[in-house]
């Protein structure tokens, strides 16, 4: 007979109770747990990996689930736009609740256009250059030229007769450049996003700015075949408290100067934000530019520079409440430019270019649900711009009004803008952004003949697939409605990011750009005793295939404090139905607008860029070229004209003074072209014509001084740069003749700026 023994089996149960209360791996209980962001909001699709190297990822409500791991276990969570966390597992939590902290908004180095949100400039498809807050303090620029004047592929030419300043990028005019504000068109003298004078937007308003090169039509239509630029402006902080900022500024003008008025250049601005504790804000602020022209060669009543006086006005309010962000913004413009005549013995003739711009912004985004988010941009614009002639008696000094025909002139435009996009994330590796894009605008004057406005509707689609982690791919389709004009009937856009090494990327993109025909060109007719010019209804959209590459090298060493960049980059642009200027065939003595057949450019880029300790800096080197129109005809000549730009910027910090030693400077190559004229036999041969090339250099300091003031000083135009020379025998209507403006001799500045935040 077997005998049990019952204090074996009583140890053998307590051997295996001890085993499973201590080794947890054998449970087959479920742990769960949630992705969620610093306002409780779910992070959809997020990574979670064990030590071990398993994991599982998130659902699109930021849950998930896992089999029971030995306690202590660390895991890690990561997800796209948010920093890593570790988490080490503790089998008395029961249901885990992971909280993860926005990336982006800690870089300094993020870009918004085209992207639903931010996104960073090494992650993004896009081939973006990015000009932040404090490199714009370091230049205490009085206008956004001044920003913009030393960037690669960019040129400016000055309108000194109308007081304006025209861009041009990557060798195309300003009128193929889309230039937003917080994504917003903005309407100039041409009518809605055509050649914009960026000088009328407030340069103390603004947090960074946004340059992508190649055709952004997809996204935001017409006009954006060269590229964008997207005027950031600032946005108070998260947390509760205020700021405000005043800023003094003045500045010499060559060697004219007076102070606080009159003579040279005087900048006052005062703003302020006020953060509440519930999810609201508030702010405003007042800019007053008074620029009192140059003479230059001039004698008498007369400037080189036109005396201009500017008054700026902003004010915004917004609100935060669970996912629902929204912000209004308003942006008043007060513009006066003063052209005096010359002397005369019986009267003197004066014009007066007065600008107003009312502009009511709209934006805000919504987080629907955690796979789908919305967003959307809208605006009103009033614009308004007068020319009036005044007439004083040299004997009496009595001024009126001028009663000759064409001497008081207006042209106002009214226009509406809506965007709105949606984000469809369907899985970590998959996203759909649809929208729809609705422009109108409407002109009228004098000089602008009866129309019913322009309508603009558009649908369009874009995503981004990621097949693996070292390939993006974001392809694009726009389907637009235009009433004045035909419309290409689809515009795709493809853009890849392919990720070569952690440390080189490649992008490669392709778009279908477009130009719409601006109410100026279709309508604006303009006769007196000096010009003939007529508009043409029946002109056709420009449209381009553009194609577009970089290659950027990225490399940072934390422990020796250094980073570099590099990025080689390069585009073509085959242009069709490029509009531009020509003689009424019906009638010689009218100046009009045709289509033209074709036009193109090409350019390679390259820039480095790098930071190390106290010293950062850029240099760069560009060759544009662009097409040759009277190649077509005549063989002999070269089908492509190139120029050459070099730029550099250089920055160092005197930690011991808190001082920022500031130098930027660009060479702008001469810009060859040809034109057609008569020889000594009296045919129409080909001449060879050029545009000079010429340095520009700027010195600027900047001081900090205690915890709230700082001090700029510096020297502009140090090279004193007036004028440039062209050989061509013709010219613009207001811009001819054999010499160029181009700045107006070296000047000086001093400036203040206090802040004062809690």
């Amino acid at each position: 007979m077997n005998r049990i023994d019952l204090n074996k089996i009583k140890n053998w149960i307590f051997l295996l109770a001890f085993l499973f209360s201590a080794n947890p791996v054998f449970a087959s209980e479920e742990v769960k747990g949630l992705v969620v962001d610093q306002k409780g909001r779910p992070v959809p699709f997020a990574s979670v990996i064990f030590s071990d190297g398993k994991g599982t990822v998130a659902d699109a409500e930021g849950a998930f689930t896992f089999e029971s791991q030995p306690q202590n276990q660390n895991i890690k969570i990561s997800a796209l736009g948010f920093e890593t966390v570790d988490y080490s597992i503790n089998q008395k939590d029961g249901v885990i609740r992971i909280e993860m902290k926005e990336a982006v908004s800690e870089l300094s180095e993020v870009v918004v256009t085209g992207n639903f949100g931010m996104e960073t400039v090494k992650n993004s498809v896009y081939q973006v250059r990015s000009i932040d807050k404090l490199t714009i303090q370091n230049r205490a620029a009085n206008n956004i030229q001044e920003v913009l004047n030393t960037e690669l592929g960019i040129r400016f030419s000055q309108d000194n007769a109308l007081g304006t300043s025209n861009l041009e990028m990557m060798g195309m005019s300003g009128q193929n450049v889309k230039i937003l504000l917080d994504g917003v068109p903005i309407v100039g003298r041409q009518g809605v996003s055509n050649e914009v004078n960026i000088n009328q937007i407030d340069i103390n308003t603004i947090e960074k700015i946004e340059i992508i090169e190649g055709p952004m039509s997809v996204v935001y239509g017409a006009d954006a075949l060269a590229g964008v630029i997207n005027i950031i402006t600032k946005n108070p902080k998260q947390r509760s408290g205020y700021s405000i900022q005043t800023r003094l500024q003045e500045e010499t003008v060559g060697q004219s100067y007076s102070p606080m008025a009159g003579a040279g250049n005087h900048i006052r601005n005062v703003s302020g934000t006020y953060t509440f504790e519930k999810p609201w804000k508030i702010g405003g602020g007042f800019t007053q530019n008074r620029f009192g022209g140059w003479k230059g060669n001039h004698s008498g009543r007369q400037f080189e520079w036109l005396p201009r006086d500017q008054d700026m006005g902003n004010f915004f309010v917004g609100t935060s409440v669970k996912g629902f962000d929204i912000d209004y913004a308003l942006d008043i413009l007060s513009e006066t430019i003063s052209s005096f005549g010359p002397e005369n013995r019986l009267e003197v003739i004066d014009r007066n270019f007065i600008t107003t711009r009312w502009m009511h912004r709209l934006n805000g985004k919504w987080d629907w649900t955690p796979t789908f988010k919305l967003s959307w941009q809208g605006a009103y614009t009033d614009y308004r711009r007068e020319t009036e002639t005044w007439v004083t008696n040299v004997r009496t000094n009595e001024t009126n009004l001028s009663a000759a025909p064409g001497s008081q002139a207006g042209i106002a435009y009214q226009g509406f803008t809506w965007r709105m996009i949606g984000q469809w994330l369907l899985s970590p590796k998959l996203s759909l952004q649809p929208g729809i894009d609705i422009n109108t605008e409407r002109g009228s004057g004098e000089r602008i003949s009866e129309n019913e406005g322009i309508q603009d509707y558009a649908a369009f689609l874009t995503g981004e697939w990621s097949p693996s982690d070292r390939i993006k791919i974001r392809p694009g389709i726009r389907k637009a409605y235009n009433s004045a004009y035909q419309a290409p009937p689809v515009i795709p856009s493809l853009n890849t990011k392919f990720v070569l090494s952690p440390v080189l990327d490649l992008r490669l993109s392709y778009a279908r750009g477009f130009r719409a025909p601006s109410i100026r060109e279709l309508y604006f007719d303009f006769f007196d005793a000096s010009h003939s010019i007529m508009g043409n209804p029946n002109l056709r959209a420009e449209t381009s295939h553009s194609f577009n590459g970089s290659l950027n090298f990225q490399q940072e060493e934390n422990q020796g404090g250094f980073f570099k960049k590099t990025v080689l980059s390069g585009f073509y642009n085959d242009v069709s139905d490029k509009i531009s200027f020509g003689i009424d065939p019906a009638d010689p003595r009218i100046t009009t607008l045709f289509n033209l057949d074709s036009y193109r450019t090409a350019g390679l880029m390259l820039n480095q860029s790098f930071i190390h300790h106290n010293f950062s800096g850029e240099i760069g080197i560009s060759r544009i070229g662009r097409y040759n129109m009277l190649s077509a005809e005549q063989t002999t000549i070269p089908e492509m004209l190139f120029t050459t730009e070099i730029n550099t910027t250089l920055t160092y910090l005197i930690s011991v003074i808190e001082t920022h030693v500031n130098l930027f400077y660009k060479w702008t190559g001469a810009l060859p072209g040809f034109e057609m004229a008569t020889d000594g036999n009296g045919n129409q041969v080909p001449r060879e014509i050029r545009l000079e090339g010429f340095h520009w250099m700027d010195l600027t300091f900047r001081k900090q001084l205690g915890d709230n003031l700082s001090i700029n000083f510096g020297a502009r135009n140090l090279l004193d740069v007036t004028t440039i020379l062209s050989t061509s025998a013709g010219g613009s209507a207001h811009g001819g003749g054999p010499q160029r403006p181009m700045g107006y001799g070296r000047s000086y500045f001093l400036g203040l700026t206090y802040q004062l935040s809690k």
